[in-house]
């Protein structure tokens, strides 16, 4: 019994030696450890930090690893950490620093490489068992596309030290560089630079340059820039279904790479047809007023019907810079139908004769309101109380310099009276009809007699008298004629213009908007204000000539400062002149308050003409121009007076320009016999109430504007009641005497038939 305990203490004990033993001892993999360095991100700017990773594989199993970190900047200097980490039950594991936190002296100033080497030191020696770098810069980067944003990011420099940044090509700085700045609180300093579409592709060197701090290596980079490419993130028809002759629209919104919209260049599209082989290139173009490429296709009424395509191939956009894409294309399908023309039928109404001609007018249209003029166009008359078909189908032809469509029937004795139906088939040969239907009440009377010379005599007569009338009223017209001055504007302004306020004048080329303009300028020259003309349509030398022209003496008035102008013309032409560029609003508007500011008092501004300024410059930019300028000048006390072509920009543009006025005067050109006269008319003034009447109006040499006005008032919309109803009168008391006539003609023998007594007919 003893010896069988002794022998179960002495087995207990030898397996809790072994144990001991397997435990003190570490595990190892047979193949030993193998170590890998990485640094995310391997690039970060001055002041950033960057993660870096040892992986340790087949690491011994309880076992304690201290690893040596060292860091060495770009400067010469080195930064030192120590880390311990257990591997547990894991053969693999990651020991991970942060740089520079996790060192106590570490830093990220200087731009340059950065090594990493890492010493292993327990369970074993090791040195050097894994190395690595990363980059430290001033920017994000190393290259950019145009357009994209360059982050600049520099650390260590003094709290709110100034800071000289420069970029440069080939040594020379780009246009607003070197430019200034400061670091924060804690010594950062951050810039944010955005290239242009235009901007040259190449190398850029990027600068700092502390008024107090001095780094070595100093904080210089370089940088490369590329061309952007194009993405086309929405394309989108219009119209997914669409008849022939139809415009179909394709909307495109181009960015470039950063999102920074494209504005300029064309972008080719392709239509195909419904046979995937027939197919018309167009070109899509920026519009700045939807703020898009705009391509158009009229669908021709020959075109094919089913399903087509329109097509944007890669990298066929190139914006003018060089700039292009986009990588993928675009394909987006619709449908096109047949064509259903309009057909309007005309027809005139009178008393037929038999012999007479019944003609047919008809007036043809596409879908998109085009004259329809080659095809087949037939017509076929019924009588509508029976459904008796009146004659033969009676083809029509295209008449070009009416637009319509032409035909005839020869009426006979046989013919119907009653209610005739002209039905109108047209059609081509792609397919494409249309149909439409007049009716006329037809009465046939006999074939023209003896009653004829009568009606003729009486006509002959009763036009005698209006011509005689006429004359006698053109004459009275002529003398009743006389002029007025131009200080009659007032009355049909209903008063004197209130300052401040601002006036448009616009009218058709040659209606004399700029004469009107300045002898508004000229009237506040007499008064003694200031004035200032800014030309947009000629030089000032030019309206300097037209002034003195016209019988003015102002070169006193620009010798004393009351008249001063400001030349933008000259730069449109490509003169030199003060304003170097006519669209730098910012400089015009610049040179606009020295002028107010130097008169002392409110100034009266005269812009001739807007239509330059939207020729130029884009829609938004412009019309902000003219509302921020119209504003300033408003706010001085002042009067601004715009003038401009009506119809040379778009309904929309004009609607926001005539939002921004308070008064508008229209001018046109009217023809009255052989010759052409002016005519004004007041549509709109603020606060007043105005009758839009038109009212003529001449430039006189010696004089300038001159209104034509009446010399009597004679009630003439009383004699134009009494004359109207005296042709009435006429008109009855002839159709009176043309009936019974006819009658008379009915039933009783013709006299030139009847047999005199020698038997001869006369």
């Amino acid at each position: 019994m003893f010896h069988q305990r002794a022998r179960t203490f002495l087995l207990f004990l030898m397996l809790s030696l072994i144990l001991v033993t397997i435990i003190s001892e570490p595990v190892r993999a047979p193949a030993g450890e193998t170590y890998s360095l990485s640094a995310s991100p391997s690039r970060i700017q001055e002041g950033s930090t960057t993660a870096l990773s040892l992986a340790v594989t087949n690491a011994s199993l309880f076992t304690n690893y201290n690893f040596a970190w060292k860091v060495a900047d770009s400067s010469g200097a080195s930064n030192t950490l120590s880390k311990t980490t257990n591997s547990g039950f894991s053969a693999n594991f990651v020991q991970t620093v942060n740089y520079p936190q996790d060192f106590s002296a570490g830093n990220a100033k200087y731009v340059g490489t950065y090594t990493v080497r890492v010493n292993e030191t327990t369970p074993a020696n090791k040195p050097n068992v894994a190395i690595t770098s990363f980059q430290v810069g001033l920017t994000d980067a190393n290259t950019y596309q145009r357009t994209s944003r360059t982050s600049i990011q520099a650390s260590s420099y003094l709290s709110g030290e100034r800071i000289t940044l420069n970029i440069a090509q080939a040594s020379t700085s780009i246009p607003g560089f070197p430019a200034q700045g400061a670091a924060d609180p804690t010594g950062l300093f951050t810039y944010t630079w955005q290239s242009a579409p235009s901007t040259s592709t190449g190398s850029y060197t990027i600068s700092l340059q502390g008024m107090t701090t001095a780094k070595t290596p100093p904080d210089t980079e370089t940088i490369i820039l590329f061309p952007a490419n194009i993405t086309v993130p929405q394309a989108a028809l219009i119209r997914t279904s669409i008849p022939r002759s139809g415009t179909e629209e394709l909307r495109i919104v181009a960015n470039y790479q950063s999102g920074v919209p494209v504005q300029s260049g064309i972008l080719p599209v392709t239509f195909v047809e419904a046979d995937s082989t027939t197919s018309h290139a167009v070109n899509a173009i920026y519009n700045s007023t939807l703020n898009l490429f705009l391509a158009t296709y009229r669908i021709p009424l020959s075109g094919q019907t089913g399903s087509w395509a329109v097509r944007i191939d890669p990298y066929t956009f190139n914006d003018g810079y060089g700039n292009g894409g986009p990588s993928q294309g675009t394909t987006i399908a619709f449908t096109v139908q047949q064509a259903v023309l309009a057909v309007s039928v005309s027809l005139v109404n009178k008393t037929y004769a038999s012999g007479d001609v019944f003609p047919i007018y008809a007036t043809v249209l596409s879908p998109d309101g085009t004259p329809f003029g080659a095809g087949t166009v037939t017509a076929t008359i019924e009588l509508s109380s029976t459904g008796e078909t009146i004659g033969s189908p009676i083809s029509l032809s295209y008449v070009q310099g009416q637009g319509r469509w032409v035909g005839s029937n020869l009426l006979n004795s046989t013919d119907k009276a009653g209610i005739w139906i002209v039905d109108i088939k047209a059609s081509d040969s792609y397919g494409n009809s249309g149909e439409g239907s007049g009716a006329l009440l037809v009465n046939i009377g006999p074939a023209p007699g003896s009653s004829q010379y009568v009606t003729l005599f009486y006509f002959i007569l009763a036009a005698v008298l209006l011509g005689a009338g006429a004359t006698g009223g053109l004459l009275f017209m002529r003398f009743n004629k006389m002029d007025a001055p131009f200080s009659e504007l007032s009355k049909l302004m209903g008063g004197e213009f209130q300052q401040p306020t601002t006036l448009m004048i616009r009218g058709e080329s040659g209606s004399g908007t700029t004469m009107i303009g300045l002898q508004l300028i000229y009237q506040q020259l007499m008064q003694g204000k200031h004035c200032a003309i800014l030309t947009y349509n000629s030089f000032p030398s030019e309206i300097q000539k037209k002034m003195e022209g016209l019988g003015w003496n102002i070169s006193q008035y620009v010798q004393d400062g009351h008249l001063k102008f400001l030349d933008c013309y000259s730069a449109l032409v490509g003169e030199q002149a003060q304003i170097r560029d006519p669209v730098d609003f910012t400089e015009v508007s610049i040179q606009v308050s020295l002028m107010m500011s130097s008169a002392q008092e409110p100034v009266t501004v005269l812009l001739d003409s807007f239509t330059p300024i939207f020729n130029s410059a884009q829609t938004r930019h412009g019309i902000n121009f003219l509302r921020v300028l119209g504003a300033k000048i408003k706010n001085d006390g002042g009067f601004f007076i715009l003038t401009g072509t009506r119809g040379s920009l778009p309904d929309s543009i004009e609607s926001n320009l005539e939002s921004i006025v308070d008064g508008i005067i229209d001018l046109k050109l009217v023809r009255k016999g052989k010759s052409m006269i002016r005519t004004l008319a007041v549509r709109k003034v603020a606060g007043r109430q105005i009758a839009f009447a038109e009212t003529e109006f001449k430039i006189t040499k010696g004089k300038g504007v001159m209104f034509v006005e009446p010399r009597f008032h004679v009630g003439l919309p009383a004699i134009t009641r009494t004359l109207d109803y005296a042709i009435r009168q006429a008109r009855l008391s002839l159709k009176t005497l043309e009936k019974e006539l006819e009658r008379r003609w009915r039933t009783e023998p013709d006299p030139e038939q009847t047999p005199e007594p020698d038997g001869e007919l006369h």
